[in-house]
């Protein structure tokens, strides 16, 4: 075989593995109990992190950026497949001291001034509750997960994850919005070339009381808290 058909056939190669790929798109439905008690839907479904495991991929160049702006988390909820890095910036007025005691991706950025930042690269995948030890109420999440098929949801609830080869995945929808922990799995085959549609339900849970410091302590007043 020629050097030139050899080239033609490479560059053939990527539309044919494109045009194999497949989608899933869907919804996510959040359902909190009411003031009596009873399910009821929420309006605003944002920040559910939906993603297929079953096969693994190599993380965007790219790095995702977690900002600390008016003492809180912007986003509060992002997702990066393993081997990402995530850029926490200090866009406030005030000092943030970031860190996570999980033990998918413990770190500890130290104290980082205004227009200062920290970068960490997350390399095995699970949940990463990230925190301020200075400010107990700022409360982040990242989700590492295994491949590029992941989406975070809007307020309406809806997602598309592209670039699925075909084949049978676990599909998991994660609300780790203020520090609660809801996961619905499910199971979806994508064929080749087609798209699939999805309904996943989450009971949203009471969100946890509370947090330690990056020691391990509960938190205590301290003078660079402003």
């Amino acid at each position: 075989m020629g050097r030139g058909a050899l080239i033609v056939m490479m560059l053939l190669a990527a539309p044919l593995a494109a045009a194999q790929q497949g989608s899933v798109r869907g919804e996510v439905r959040v359902t909190a109990p009411g003031a009596d008690g009873k399910p009821a839907a929420k309006a605003d479904r944002s920040g559910v992190v939906v993603y297929l495991t079953g096969y693994n991929e190599p993380p965007p160049a790219g790095e995702v950026n977690m900002a600390q702006r008016n003492k809180a988390f912007q986003p509060s909820v992002v997702a990066v497949v393993a081997g990402q890095k995530v850029r926490f910036s200090n866009n406030d007025v005030v000092v943030h001291n970031v860190f996570s005691r999980s033990r998918a991706g413990k770190f500890d950025a130290g104290k980082n001034r205004p227009n200062e930042e920290h970068t960490e690269t997350f390399k095995k995948t699970g949940l990463i509750d990230v925190y301020c030890d200075i400010h107990e109420q700022m409360v982040a999440t990242v989700v590492v997960v295994p491949n590029r098929a992941f989406a975070v949801t809007g307020p309406d609830g809806r997602f598309v994850l592209k670039g699925v080869p075909p084949g049978t995945y676990p599909l998991f929808a994660v609300n780790r919005r203020d520090e609660r922990s809801d996961v619905a799995r499910g199971e979806v085959t994508v064929k080749p070339g087609q798209e699939v549609t999805v309904t996943l339900e989450l009971v949203e849970s009471k969100a946890d009381e509370g947090h330690l410091d990056k020691h391990g302590r509960k938190y205590t007043p301290r003078s660079d808290a402003y």
